[in-house]
């Protein structure tokens, strides 16, 4: 395959790639503001659920015993509408920052690609930088 064939091909496979890596972060993304607006409704059907408070005539040991499991159970569903979607939303976080550093990487084999493609218009003069190049962009990629 010859240096301009070579060129095209780590070109295409660097538009697929960084299509691919791009999709991945939108899609990250969306199902983090999802979990977040998941999180928020949960936690307002939270306060609606123990919203009513218990009146002058609960009162006693019944009454007592009732809002001891009603706290218990309020504070259990907190834990896992924060705990678990926060957990969740950090490993996000951090596949969407991961994501990035590819990304990055691309467009920085992106910008050695274009040198390459620079220095194959030179002509022969360029040759040995070219394969060079082609060679390290291929280690890269490959």
């Amino acid at each position: 395959m010859g240096a301009s064939a070579t060129l095209k091909a780590i070109f295409r496979t660097l538009a697929h790639q960084s299509a691919a890596v791009d999709d991945q972060i939108d899609r990250l993304k969306r199902a983090n503001r999802k979990l977040g607006q998941e999180q928020a409704a949960g936690m307002h059907a939270l306060r609606i659920l123990t919203k009513p408070e218990l009146g002058a005539d609960w009162t006693g040991s019944r009454a007592r015993t009732f809002q001891k499991k009603r706290d218990a159970a309020q504070d259990k569903m907190r834990a896992k509408l924060t705990t678990r979607v926060d957990s969740y939303q950090q490993r996000i976080e951090a596949k969407i920052h991961e994501l990035q550093l590819k990304r990055d990487f691309l467009a920085g084999t992106r910008a050695m690609a274009y040198e390459a493609n620079d220095l194959l218009h030179k002509g022969e003069k360029a040759a040995d930088t070219l394969e060079h190049k082609l060679s390290k962009i291929k280690g890269r990629l490959f």
